[in-house]
């Protein structure tokens, strides 16, 4: 799933990796960088217009900040949506989470490039305003050690295509699915466990635990008696 992820990236860098954007000149000033972005706050997408807009993210009911790629198309609440409000939700990487005696353990997952990255989502309004849920998917094999769910990345020559309202369904359904051909590969890390308050945020978030926090699940496993 994805229930926390940072967008951080400035206006540069996503022209460079996303060429297509139209990006407002004041976007860097406008759009404050973001490293612990959680349900029901705002964040920028991309619709058809090919335009950055800010969206609430949920569409205003209990967990329907995240849709399974596999089922939306199906369900009432996203039903519309999936056939002509595809949107992008542009992102630096993404949080999950290990539970442990301590505490749950973060981890963060980005391109391994560190390029900014695309995940699938569906918009809609709320109270006239626009707002979207991330589209998710079974993990990729690199990753299911730390989750069995992971948002629907869209490689950035995908992108037009997937924003496409006029796509077919089965069109649509290919492009959630992972590329096989290697062009998108993925790192995750432990990071700092003040992650896990939705109220903290900035770049300290991503730096590696201390070691008195690594050493707090070590302590509670004693090693095994030798014979």
């Amino acid at each position: 799933m994805c229930g926390r992820f940072s967008f951080f990236a400035r206006r540069a860098d996503i022209a460079a990796a996303f060429p297509f954007l139209l990006l407002a000149p004041d976007f860097d000033s406008a759009v404050p960088a973001r490293y612990n972005i959680a349900p029901t706050q705002r964040t920028p997408i991309v619709r058809s217009d090919l335009h950055a807009t800010t969206a609430l993210w949920g569409f205003g009911r209990p967990h329907t900040f995240n849709a399974r790629a596999e089922s939306a198309a199906e369900r009432p609440l996203y039903r519309r949506s999936y056939l002509a409000r595809p949107a992008l939700v542009p992102a630096n990487g993404w949080f999950e989470w290990e539970p442990t005696p301590s505490g749950k353990r973060a981890f963060y997952i980005s391109a391994a490039d560190q390029r900014p990255i695309f995940f699938a989502a569906l918009w809609d309004f709320r109270d006239a305003s626009p707002c979207f849920s991330i589209l998710t998917r079974t993990s990729r094999l690199e990753l299911r050690s730390i989750h069995h769910r992971e948002p629907a990345v869209i490689a950035a020559e995908d992108a037009l295509h997937w924003l496409d309202a006029r796509l077919s369904p089965e069109d649509r359904e290919a492009l959630l699915a992972p590329r096989d051909d290697g062009a998108m590969r993925f790192s995750f890390r432990e990071v700092s466990r003040d992650v896990n308050d939705v109220h903290n945020d900035g770049p300290e978030l991503l730096a590696s635990p201390p070691l008195s926090e690594a050493a707090r699940d070590l302590s509670l496993f004693p090693p095994s008696s030798m014979p």
